[in-house]
């Protein structure tokens, strides 16, 4: 019984003449989950996901991931054959969207496929002009950030447990890859607008916690934070953060983060970091001294 779903949904494709879908995978998904008597809440605890996207995955309102799929089949004891099968299915789905992959920015899966390709980096370079990059996050700023994104994006699927316990789930991992940067064989360059520095994505006294966080990563040996001060003249807008890993791909941050492997998009993106490294300041102590008054005095108490 184990490949009966999988088969049975690539015979009703074939039938059809078309291609695999996120309805059909869904439907081959849900069909196995419910042959083995698991819950949508039960099988996102085996798999670290939300009740929602399980829900949403099974409905065709997501579009599954390799990684999605391998991990709900496997979970559910999904025969081998079958399994591959709908891996393939979702790797189709991915390379008829032209090789770019869209994610909700600060989701679960997102997350999970970012974790895996920045593991096989050595040179990241990072560039943000409005929330400071996520390596560097403490981690009340990133749950805040996060906590917010998740609130809009289910307000009409999920309940605010819900969003506590995703956004928990997010924050741990970010600390995991945060790990990384204590990895000598690797090397990180960050550059950040000034702007960044000021705006408040939490209260005065985790701001100054933040900027202190900065300070004590720059000084690693393989890392480079820079910033953009603000009385610098610019002739290319800072439309958009985005982060390069190595020369082979890059990640643009927008509301829908998005990785693009296309070697003239990434090389674009390489000189706009070029760009931005040689208009900022690498001696980072006045800058920053500057927000530490800033934030201290508002978090004195009044």
């Amino acid at each position: 019984m184990d490949n009966a779903p999988g088969a049975s949904h690539r015979n009703d494709e074939d039938a059809r003449g078309g291609g695999p879908s996120a309805v059909s995978i869904g439907r081959t998904l849900g069909s196995l989950r419910r042959e083995r008597g698991l819950t949508g809440e039960a099988l996102g605890a085996k798999v670290h996901m939300s009740q929602a996207k399980i829900s949403k995955l099974e409905r065709g309102q997501l579009t599954p991931t390799p990684t999605d799929v391998e991990r709900i089949a496997r979970a559910l004891g999904m025969s081998e054959s079958a399994y591959r099968g709908l891996v393939t299915d979702a790797e189709q789905l991915r390379a008829s969207a032209g090789r770019r992959t869209g994610r909700r920015r600060g989701g679960g899966v997102e997350q999970l496929d970012y974790f895996t390709e920045e593991g096989r980096v050595r040179e990241l370079r990072s560039y943000e002009p409005v929330a400071v990059p996520g390596l560097l996050q403490i981690s009340e700023y990133t749950r805040r950030l996060l906590s917010a994104y998740l609130a809009i994006d289910y307000a009409e699927d999920a309940s605010e447990e819900e969003w506590d316990t995703r956004t928990a789930a997010t924050v741990s991992l970010r600390a995991q890859r945060q790990e990384r940067l204590y990895e000598p064989q690797r090397t990180f360059d960050f550059v950040i607008m000034e702007s960044v520095l000021s705006n408040r994505f939490a209260p005065p006294a985790y701001m100054l916690a933040q900027i202190d966080r900065i300070e004590k990563v720059a000084e690693l040996d393989n890392v480079m934070v820079r910033v953009v001060p603000r009385t610098v003249e610019l002739r290319f807008p800072p439309a958009h953060g985005f982060t390069l890993l190595d020369d082979r791909m890059v990640l643009l941050e927008s509301v829908e983060a998005t990785m693009v492997r296309e070697r003239r998009t990434v090389d674009f993106y390489r000189r706009v970091h070029d760009y931005f490294v040689a208009n900022s300041e690498a001696d980072l102590e006045a800058i920053l001294a500057e927000y530490k008054i800033l934030y201290a005095d508002l978090a004195r108490p009044r």
